[in-house]
């Protein structure tokens, strides 16, 4: 559909009444444009606008503002490709519902029109975005981004962005944005998906180009819930930034002061509920004021601490990290915060400790045994008049006393005070999501169905299973019925939450076959919006002349920007047999949230058995969230049975995490300088109850190339006629390793039950894979 072009030119009329006009469809519109003046108010009405190119120029005044609204606040939808650029002074832009769409531009609201025509004293109020990403995960845009001065973003609601770039940017790519005084207050921030790369922060102002430049952005009243895009939820990069009196609700990540100096992050709330990863405050750079907030419960550690005050760099780059110098952190309240570190960071490169940072009349309640850890402990941290709860066991520090306080409520919470240490409790009023974003806006609640549908699939109806499939509801389950080959002639392809499982009572599993001469990439394919189960199905790559089948299960190569879920029990990959093939494969592009491998056996082929190492742009960037791989078998496979890779030195994710237990390997990827387990830049990993035999012979069993702050352990493994455990560290393999011969009932009949006396796992039971 040709777009339509609005091009608003508002100049000075002779009219000496301000006017409302109402705009009803494209020719009203070009009529409503002559002599349009300040303190005019131009109505759009109640409609979708799809495909909307807004260009919204003119001059308005401090006392007669232009106003752009909606005829009812939300009443206006722009869908499709629709956009908005601001240029002039004093626009309103109001009451409007962004879904549906992406932007074919970097924006979707651009507080600019090109580079001669930037916007200043403009407002975008009341305002929805959501459902309104790109349809591919590295295509990067944002969802607004300020130029020019004294622009305000408020009252706004926005949802999960999906793709790459920060949901909203203050630009200082020239001096008419720099020292800008822009206003984003009241806003909230309905969550973000872990982006599983850098690019996923929720704001970010400035860049590290001008990072030596003073924004003076005012970050104000504003809602973040459940913002885990990356670990920089707001990212500063730039000088005599505001953050003062948001809300930080359950966030994996925290507020970082990544560039620039002489910041101010004043009387914030983070509340963390005991989750994962829930982060605070980083420090870097040169006097920055951490003043007066409250940290709750966060369980952040390293770069997600409630505080890390980074090391820096030796003659840094204005890209890397300057030495944290002459910084104030004053009465906060850290309660039960799981870290609070100084030095955070420090390696070959980080060498230069905080200096002159004053710690003081802070309150740290902690029911551990120490209050706080200092990478360096050279005298650059100055503590006085802190003060812990008479209740504290450890040792006291220099700089503190124990103390009794009073508890005040706050909202939903009770918090410890007192008149010296802590923040300032009496004078601060902790923003709600109540009285943040758009007042009119309601979710959508989609209607609930009255039960899923069981579909029955016999395998003379395997040719039908594309179009059962098609025509399925979330929710759906699909039987396959009998204990035989199902000829495939395509892919499943599953872009919805679905099961597909065998029968219960079959003796053997429902086997998926080639039925084509021509190959095809899987027998299921999981796209944008797919979740899966599949259980008690066997995946056969080679069937007689038919065609190649490249995977079991593979995510889709088309764009994806959504997560998905897989879960495979008790199901069974075999001949496969080119070194490209997998049992399954994470496609470039796509990210799971979670996989979970259970009850499953990977035997005679020639590729992977789990193949997640297809991001190879060494970028951070990788296949899946978390990976568990639980009481499986990989037999007589030449290549890897799970190849995990993670590439780059980027620090914006936690993962990937992955979890193998109670797994058997036997002989497995026993090639020159072969590796049964590859798990390349994997950050937390831990393979444990395992049994690797004649496995990894030319070269590993497990394989890691960790940074030295990733989490990785094997342990309670036996390794028979094996290869080595190969860290960077050398600190992988715990105590728990053994080397004893396994005797098997029957490996040729893939019966890997134990027949004799080994260690035993962890857990008290037998090591290895049992079923």
């Amino acid at each position: 559909m040709k777009l339509l072009n609005i091009i608003i030119l508002v100049g000075i009329a002779l009219r000496a009444n301000s006017a409302t006009i109402p705009v009803k469809n494209t020719q009203e519109l070009k009529e409503a444009m002559t002599g349009i003046r300040p303190g005019d108010t131009l109505v759009l009405q109640n409609k979708e606008w799809k495909d909307a190119a807004l260009q919204l120029k003119g001059i308005g005044t401090a006392q007669k503002p232009i106003v752009i609204r909606a005829e009812s606040p939300g009443g206006v939808v722009f869908s499709g490709n629709s956009y908005v650029q601001l240029g002039g002074e004093y626009l309103v832009f109001s009451g409007f519902h962004f879904k549906n769409g992406y932007s074919p531009k970097r924006e979707v609201i651009s507080f600019r029109i090109d580079n001669k025509t930037l916007a200043n004293h403009c407002r975008v109020t009341g305002i929805v975005i959501e459902n309104y990403s790109q349809p591919e995960r590295f295509k990067t845009d944002s969802w607004l981004t300020l130029y020019g001065k004294h622009n305000r973003i408020d009252h706004s609601t926005f949802g999960n962005k999906l793709n790459a770039g920060p949901l909203l940017i203050a630009e200082l790519d020239d001096e008419r944005s720099q020292q800008n005084e822009h206003q984003i207050d009241s806003n909230y921030f309905k969550g973000r998906t872990r982006f599983g790369s850098n690019g996923g922060e929720t704001i970010r102002i400035g860049v590290s180009r001008y990072s030596l430049t003073a924004s003076r952005t005012h970050i104000v009243h504003n809602y973040f819930e459940h913002c885990n895009g990356e670990v920089e939820i707001v990212s500063i990069k730039s000088g005599e930034n505001v953050v003062s009196f948001n809300t930080f609700f359950e966030c994996e990540g925290g507020l970082v002061l990544r560039h620039g100096s002489g910041n101010i992050v004043e009387g914030n709330l983070f509340v963390g509920n005991n989750k994962p990863y829930t982060g605070g405050v980083r420090v870097i750079n040169p006097k920055q004021k951490v003043l007066n907030n409250v940290f709750f419960q966060l369980r952040g550690t390293q770069f997600r601490a409630a505080l890390s005050v980074l090391n820096g760099v030796p003659n840094s780059l204005i890209n890397r990290y300057y030495q944290v110098t002459d910084a104030d952190i004053e009465r906060n309240t850290f309660i039960d915060c799981s870290s609070v570190l100084f030095g955070a960071g420090k390696d070959a490169e980080r060498t230069l400790s905080p200096q002159k940072v004053s710690f003081k009349n802070n309150l740290i309640i902690n029911h551990s045994k120490q209050l706080y850890e200092d990478a360096n402990q050279d005298k650059g941290i100055q503590f006085h008049q802190n003060a812990v709860s008479s209740s504290f066991k450890g040792q006291l520090p220099e700089g503190f006393i124990r103390k009794a306080f009073v508890q005040l409520n706050k909202g939903e919470l009770t918090l410890p005070y007192d008149e010296k240490a802590g923040a300032n409790l009496p004078q601060l009023s902790f923003i709600t999501k109540s009285e943040t974003g758009a007042q009119w806006y309601q979710p959508e609640i989609l209607p609930s169905r009255s039960a899923a549908q069981v579909y029955k699939v016999s395998a003379a109806q395997a040719g039908d299973l594309p179009s059962i499939v098609s025509k399925s509801l979330s929710g759906d389950t699909i039987l396959l019925t009998e204990s035989t080959n199902y000829l495939m002639k395509e892919s499943l392809i599953i872009d919805k939450p679905l099961i597909i499982q065998a029968a219960s009572g079959l003796k053997k599993r429902p086997v998926l076959v080639n039925g084509s001469f021509k190959s095809i990439p899987a027998f299921i394919i999981i796209e944008n919006g797919g979740a899966l189960k599949v259980k008690g199905l066997a995946f056969k790559g080679a069937y007689e002349s038919y065609g190649n089948v490249e995977s079991g299960i593979m995510s889709s190569e088309e764009p994806m920007n959504k997560p998905y879920v897989l879960k495979v029990d008790g199901c069974e990959f075999f001949d496969f047999n080119e070194s490209t093939q997998s049992g399954f494969k994470g496609s470039k592009g796509t990210l799971a949230d979670s996989l979970l491998f259970q009850n499953s056996i990977f035997h005679h082929m020639s590729g992977s058995g789990i193949n997640l190492a297809t991001e190879k742009d060494d970028k951070g960037i990788y296949n899946a969230e978390y990976t568990i791989i639980r009481n499986c078998i990989f037999s007589n496979l030449l290549g890897s049975a799970i190849n995990v890779y993670r590439g780059g030195n980027d620090e914006s994710t936690l993962g990937p995490f992955v979890t193998i237990d109670h797994c058997t390997f036997n002989e497995v990827e026993n090639r020159e300088q072969g590796t049964v387990i590859r798990l390349i830049g994997a950050q937390q990993a831990d393979v444990k109850n395992c049994l690797f035999s004649e496995s990894g012979q030319g070269g590993r069993s497990v394989q890691f190339q960790e940074y030295r702050w990733d989490k990785i352990s094997v342990d309670h493994c036996n390794f028979y006629a094996s290869g080595k455990i190969e860290s960077f560290y050398n600190k992988a393999a715990g105590k728990a390793i053994f080397s004893v011969k396994p005797i098997y009932k029957n490996a040729k009949t893939l019966d890997f039950r134990l027949m004799n006396a080994l260690p035993k796992a962890k857990d008290g039971t037998a090591l290895g894979a049992n079923f």
